[in-house]
Formats: C-alpha cells, structure tokens, sequence
C-alpha cells in the first residue's frame, strides 16, 4: 500500500493569500504612529535614546533628498517646478534645497544671477524661502545647508539679511511676502540669533560664500 493515501484528484489546492496593496497614505500614517510613539517612550524617563531620537531629523532630510531626486530622475523626470508646487516653495529653492550636493552651500541662484541690480521683491522672497523658523530646524528650509553650533544662518540668508533691511524702505509691499516672525526678525537681528543659540552650543557664525562680494555688506546701497 502507497504511504501517500491522499487523493489529489479529490483534495483541493489551498487558496493563495491575496496580494495586500498598502497605499501610501497607509504607510505615511504608520510611519507617523510608530514616531509618536518612539517619542512616548523617550519621554518617559528613556534619556539614553533621547540623542537617537533627536537625530532622526538628519536622517529624514537624507530620505527626502533621495525622494526628491529619485521623482527627478529617470524614468519620472518630474521638473522642478512640478515638485515646487507639491512641495510649497519656489523652484529654485526646491532646486538649491534637493539638488546636486556641491550648490546647497553656494548661494541663491537668484541672488547670482540677479547680481548688482537685484531687486527688493527678490530678496524679500528669498529671505522668506531661507528663513530657519522659530524655533529653527536643524537645516535651511530652502537650500538644505546644516547649520553649525551656535548658527541658525545659511550663507544665502547672511548675505541677504543686512541687503534686505538696509534697501526695505525702498519696496515696503515687497516685504508683505514675510511672516511676522520674519519681519520682526528682519527688524531684530541680533535677537533673532540670540534665540536661535538656544538650540545649539558654542562656535561661530559661518562666512558669507565668496561669491557674496557681488553685493556690498558694509552699508552701502549696490545701486548707488
């Protein structure tokens, strides 16, 4: 007698377990939960991890850079205006921010190509787009640059900052593109860094990108 007394002819096949399709609404929502709850657990007494946790912020700007090139690439080629517009912000910042790593520490394209006659409307949006936020974030919402200890400045941001408000009489609508936190940073500067050290420790603030000398730092209006 066979050891195998069981009929194929008469046992049905088990079912396959269907495919599941997660979207990506459903992983966006995960990944959400399991970060609140990774923040549960640091804050109830967990300081050992806490440095981890914090650090998390530099890992998820890297994972958003090669989103971005990734949609960029081949074989979506999404333009830089396409993801600008999903994103919320200009092109070039979208560009300066997630492009090629060797121009996130130049300046604003804007500002170089603008060179000697840019306008106030230029630097007022480009001061807005490299604004650090209140608190500031560990890198420059618009060009991606991370900012050292005891700095809340891209080298885009030092350079336009005293441009802006020593030329904000000149186009007062143009400064209607600034929050109020931005305005009233524009208007205390040293306060504005003053809060933005509270984050970070002890250095000093970066030096102006060297092709910065297109604009004159020392108080005097280029188009005079």
């Amino acid at each position: 007698m066979s050891k195998n007394t069981v009929k194929p002819a008469l046992t049905p096949k088990p079912r396959k377990r269907a495919k599941r399709h997660t979207e990506t609404t459903q992983f966006d929502a995960f990944a959400r939960r399991i970060l609140r709850a990774y923040a549960r657990r640091v804050a109830d007494g967990d300081i050992e991890n806490l440095r981890a946790l914090v650090s998390l912020s530099t890992e998820l700007d890297a994972l958003a850079r090669a989103a971005v090139q990734g949609l960029h690439g081949k074989p979506y080629k999404y333009s830089w205006q396409e993801i600008a517009d999903r994103l919320g912000i200009t092109k070039q910042g979208a560009q300066q921010r997630f492009g090629e790593p060797s121009t996130r520490d130049a300046l604003d394209r804007r500002l170089l190509e603008s060179g000697m006659g840019v306008t106030v409307a230029t630097l007022a949006q480009v001061y807005a787009d490299h604004y650090p936020g209140n608190p500031p974030a560990s890198r420059c919402p618009g060009c991606g640059y991370a900012y050292p200890d005891r700095v809340a400045e891209c080298p885009t941001l030092a350079t336009v900052r005293p441009l802006l408000y020593r030329r904000r009489h000149e186009d007062k609508t143009a400064l209607a593109v600034l929050s109020g936190d931005q305005h009233a940073d524009l208007h205390a500067p040293v306060t504005a860094r003053l809060r933005a050290a509270v984050r970070q420790s002890a250095s000093v603030l970066p030096s102006p990108d060297p092709r910065s000398t297109l604009f004159d730092l020392n108080g005097k209006d280029p188009a005079q």
